[in-house]
């Protein structure tokens, strides 16, 4: 039945890594997979892939409320949702990097989307950021990176994330498009005159220095039933796995004696509510 259609989705397996440079040193690395969707794809993926589908009896299931609101065909809110952040419309196909609901079960801290012209040629990058436990999304429109000034794209930080990182940060992009690999560099600086005297060193010298970085580096496998099922097997709840692994670091990280920052609640987000919605100052 895989064969059917020789399909360009697939399931990106690989690490994630955490570092953090100040004021202590703490880092960490999971295993981790995430399928790639050809959005046009959907539907000839639930026929042809086992455990994978959009109905409810499904192990991995691609249920379209847990992603980007509006219009119901997703590939259309995507493209709404980076007109309203850039004022371009983009009219290719658009695939996305995402953790699925699995076993009824869904949470992902970040989603990317990957806009295509006419001639595909990738020109955006849309990433889709939510937070626990303040259950909020925010959404950042990258560029392709054949659009930027030099190696990287940066803009401040609008959303909070973590209780251990501050509002007042600019992060600081290195990407690649979804092909046989894959990597996701996101650095995180904090201005020198936000950082407390107690917090300062020698390797904060620069007014915007590195203080955190997470990379995502994966390599691409096809999307059939005997990989989904193999990486299932392995970690047969994914969403359980992210949510842990967020709550034993910042265990660890609050046991290290990191500071803590409260939410700023000034920022635009929407708030995610089972299957409402409801929007922030603006939601862009």
């Amino acid at each position: 039945m895989g064969k059917d259609h020789q399909l360009r989705s697939g399931i990106f397996q690989g690490w994630v890594r955490h570092r953090r440079f100040t004021p202590v040193d703490h880092r960490f690395t999971y295993s981790m997979f995430m399928p790639h969707i050809y959005l046009n794809e959907l539907d000839q993926l639930d026929k042809q892939v086992k455990g994978f589908g959009l109905s409810l009896f499904n192990f991995a299931r691609f249920r379209r409320d847990d992603y980007v609101k509006g219009d119901p065909d997703l590939a259309q809110a995507v493209k709404d949702k980076v007109y309203a952040l850039t004022g371009k419309m983009i009219d290719g196909n658009v695939t996305m990097l995402c953790h699925l609901r699995y076993c009824g079960l869904y949470f992902s801290p970040l989603n990317l989307y990957y806009l295509h012209d006419n001639e595909g040629q990738w020109q955006y990058m849309l990433a889709e950021v939510s937070n626990t436990p303040w259950n909020e999304r925010h959404y950042y429109a990258i560029p392709a990176p054949q659009y930027w000034q030099g190696r990287e794209y940066s803009h401040d930080k609008a959303f909070h994330v973590s209780p251990f990182n501050p509002i007042h940060q600019q992060y600081h992009w290195r990407v690649t498009e979804p092909d046989s690999n894959l990597l996701v560099n996101l650095a995180v600086s904090r201005y020198k005159d936000c950082i407390s005297p107690s917090e300062y060193s020698d390797d904060l010298k620069n007014s915007h220095q590195k203080v955190f970085d997470a990379t995502m580096q994966m390599r691409k496998q096809n999307f059939t039933s005997a990989i989904l099922i193999k990486q299932l097997l392995l970690t047969p709840i994914m969403t359980i796995k992210v949510v842990i692994g967020i709550y034993w670091q910042a265990l660890k990280l609050f046991i290290k004696g990191v500071p803590i920052y409260d939410h700023p609640n000034n920022t635009p987000y929407e708030k995610v509510n089972k299957h409402k919605i409801k929007r922030g100052n603006d939601n862009a």
